[in-house]
């Protein structure tokens, strides 16, 4: 998507300058809105997987979480027991978020509370705004992360036909020396699981250049990566078993062979990795290696063998659910973003978090060749 872009290592001067945030708010916006153009009502309400919520539901829960923390009034209308019901992420079954308003209704929701919560931004104090920034561009990142959610739900319905671009053919390792190097991120921008950063030792290490792509990948399906249990692990055979998974969650496209694969499990990835005798990076890494300019980044999600955990220090913000009951040993960290991921998200901390088993996210890998 092209248009307003802010880089997330502008920080220091974003969160400083209303104006800015302004624009890159409004710029989100557009780009949600402009992904259900053209879809028909019934494609609002369609849910593709057990897993993943409507569309329609991802824009109201985007207004719902707008309003609950900028209106700063907990009895506004906008967030009425019948907005929590239909909206709020602990509000019903996702198998019960097919009943939604109509489009027209869904999208006056939005369009109020913005009007409202941009009239309040600019009725904020300086002293205010520096106060509450940290918090508006939480929000900003929260629809980010829903437009990309949208996006994978209108994959799922065959409604979006996008690839990451060819990456061709790379075969050069990508080596990455021992140091001392910081992981993380400390400033408003930095979500409460990226929080506090903190200073590591790492060996050196080899990494591919390039995540895998649909060609490979092809090439493990076409011999019997898929029927060969010494290439998964126990638990990867075990979910593969349980659930008949016999081919990766996307067609294989013919015509993007030299693309990244994306639509892997966490299983898959790992046993694609077993299966050229090589392993998923860890997070650390992978966060290091994007430091010393890991080419093909932002492409796809990439898999790391890291369940998601807090840091020594973490605090959770801006609510205790945010990131912490995730914390449960079967969520994975997934690093880097896709083509479909905002810009704005696309830095080498931020930390992105699925069950093992998640099929359909943008997500493929690369891989750890050795440790020398």
């Amino acid at each position: 998507m092209s248009g307003f872009n802010i880089s997330a290592s502008s920080t220091v001067l974003a969160v400083h300058q209303r104006e800015i945030f302004w624009q890159a708010w409004q710029h989100q916006r557009q780009q949600t809105l402009a992904l259900i153009a053209d879809l028909p009502d019934s494609a609002l309400r369609t849910q593709p997987h057990p897993l993943y919520s409507p569309v329609g539901w991802h824009l109201g829960h985007i207004g719902f979480t707008e309003a609950l923390w900028l209106l700063d009034q907990p009895t506004h209308p906008a967030v009425s027991d019948r907005h929590r019901y239909w909206f709020a992420a602990d509000g019903r079954p996702k198998a019960e978020r097919q009943q939604l308003p109509d489009r027209a209704e869904l999208l006056s929701y939005l369009a109020d509370i913005r009007q409202e919560v941009g009239d309040r931004l600019w009725r904020l104090s300086e002293s205010q705004w520096q106060e509450e920034a940290r918090l508006w561009w939480w929000i900003l990142q929260h629809e980010a992360q829903h437009t990309e959610t949208l996006q994978m739900v209108l994959a799922m319905q065959g409604r979006l036909n996008r690839y990451p671009p060819p990456i061709g053919d790379v075969t050069t390792p990508f080596a990455v020396p021992a140091g001392e190097y910081r992981l993380g991120r400390d400033d408003l921008l930095a979500l409460d699981n990226e929080q506090p950063s903190h200073l590591v030792l790492s060996p050196p290490f080899v990494i591919d250049a390039a995540p895998v792509t649909w060609g490979q990948y092809r090439n493990f399906v076409e011999n019997g990566g898929y029927q060969r249990p010494e290439w998964w692990s126990a638990a990867g055979w075990q979910w593969r078993e349980s659930h008949g998974i016999t081919a990766p969650f996307y067609p294989i496209p013919d015509d993007h062979l030299h693309a990244p694969v994306w639509g892997l499990s966490f299983y898959e990835a790992e046993a694609y990795g077993y299966s050229q005798g090589k392993r998923l990076p860890s997070e650390q890494e992978w966060e290091i290696a994007c430091q010393h300019g890991l080419p093909y980044t932002g492409l796809v999600w990439e898999w790391v063998q890291t369940p998601f955990a807090p840091y020594a220090g973490f605090q959770s913000y801006p609510y205790r659910g945010y990131s912490t009951p995730y914390f449960d040993g079967e969520h994975y960290v997934l690093k880097g973003g896709s083509e479909c991921t905002q810009p704005l998200l696309k830095r080498s901390a931020f930390r992105n978090w699925y069950l093992r088993s998640s099929r359909g996210v943008f997500a493929g890998a690369r891989y750890v060749r050795r440790v020398f």
